[in-house]
């Protein structure tokens, strides 16, 4: 699975405190390079670093016993077996945070990178939001809003590196045919119609049966719009909507239910990752992968939804300049990332181990859910 870089900040469906009650730390830690490391920033790239230990962990942690649980000892790669001490864990795993973000931005000079004033006032008014939602957690952890917005500001040079490397006039820019191809071979546009395998007015669950029934009666409606299905995309997802929108009044009476108002036609370009991480019933994601362009089919996608998707040419619904972006990512990103961390770890390194040590250690309080996200 491909790493997601700087998920920092959107693991908020948690509760945090600190280690210490006083939060007397010094303004800088040290630079990495030309980069300095703000004592916010520092402790933001810990907080991130406990948390990936806690889950690794793979149970609720005492929020009594931090000390006791930064001595335990952690798998940290399921397929090898290799193992850590989490406090040894997270001291790494924030350096290396620290080091990525040295070279994001140092990287993002060398080439040229400038933050236009629209993207500099979008990074603050996110971090604003942040703070707005999530200020409690934040003060709590010695995290200001000046911290968010330098990160969410690292973050938009992130985003830009990928043009910045990649893209058409970039340093070792991607010729349109690989983009093409990666775009036909690992990626998946689809138009789809979600529909909750739950009465949406009573919250009823439906049980295996109605399950089955309701996925019967997409799956006809898929293979009706199958023996007749367009050439063009424009005219398969317009008889696919007649088609499928026309089935659902039948497929929600399974469970007495009124069609939801989010059961509309939506598209969207998916990802191998995405379909991992989204169609969780077996062969879901398997059912996807093997539709050609044009055709549809009926899909349990999770346990709580159905979907009829049918999957669409990308260039007939959008250009490839506007998805160039999207399919780097998909195609460089984790190649940009291992650099960024490469070029990061041989930068000088000045960052004060007394400064450090002064810093409070984040713990998680009530931890209930983390969801990471790439802003």
């Amino acid at each position: 699975m491909k790493k997601k870089l700087l998920a920092l900040v959107c693991a908020l469906a948690l509760t945090v405190s600190l280690v210490g009650c006083a939060l007397s730390t010094p303004d800088t830690v040290g630079k990495i390079g030309d980069f300095e490391v703000t004592s916010g920033l520092y402790l933001l790239a810990q907080y991130d670093a406990y948390q990936q230990a806690a889950q690794l962990a793979g149970s609720e942690q005492d929020t009594s016993k931090v000390k006791s649980f930064l001595k335990a000892t952690i798998t940290t790669d399921a397929d090898t077996g290799e193992t850590a001490v989490v406090k040894d864990y997270v001291a790494q795993k924030t350096l290396e945070t620290l080091q990525t973000l040295a070279a994001v931005d140092a990287r993002f000079t060398e080439l040229g990178g400038e933050l236009t004033e629209e993207q500099k006032s979008a990074a603050d008014s996110y971090a604003q939001q942040l703070m707005d939602n999530y200020g409690d957690a934040y003060t709590a952890n010695g995290i200001g809003l000046e911290t968010l917005k330098l990160f969410q500001q690292l973050q938009y040079k992130h985003t830009l590196l990928l043009d910045l490397v990649y893209g058409k006039d970039g340093e070792t820019p991607v010729e349109d045919g690989e983009l093409t191809e990666h775009l036909d071979s690992t990626m998946y546009e689809i138009g789809f119609i979600t529909v909750p395998l739950y009465n949406t007015s009573t919250f009823a669950f439906a049980s295996d049966d109605q399950k089955a029934e309701m996925l019967s009666l997409a799956q006809k409606a898929a293979d009706s719009y199958n023996a007749n299905a367009p050439e063009d995309t424009s005219s398969q997802l317009t008889a696919f909507n007649s088609i499928a929108s026309s089935a659902l009044t039948g497929i929600c009476a399974v469970l007495d239910a009124e069609v939801p108002s989010t059961s509309t036609l939506q598209t969207d370009l998916l990802s191998e990752s995405d379909l991992t991480d989204a169609f969780t019933q077996e062969g879901a994601a398997d059912t996807l992968r093997g539709l050609a362009y044009g055709q549809a089919a009926a899909i349990q996608y999770s346990g709580y939804a159905l979907m009829l998707a049918v999957r669409l040419d990308p260039l007939g619904v959008s250009t490839l300049d506007a998805l160039r972006s999207q399919i780097l990512s998909d195609l460089k990103g984790e190649e940009l990332d291992d650099a960024l961390a490469a070029y990061g770890a041989q930068l000088d390194n000045s960052l004060s181990s007394s400064a450090m040590s002064k810093l409070p250690a984040a713990k998680i309080v009530n931890a209930t859910s983390a969801n990471s996200a790439n802003s």
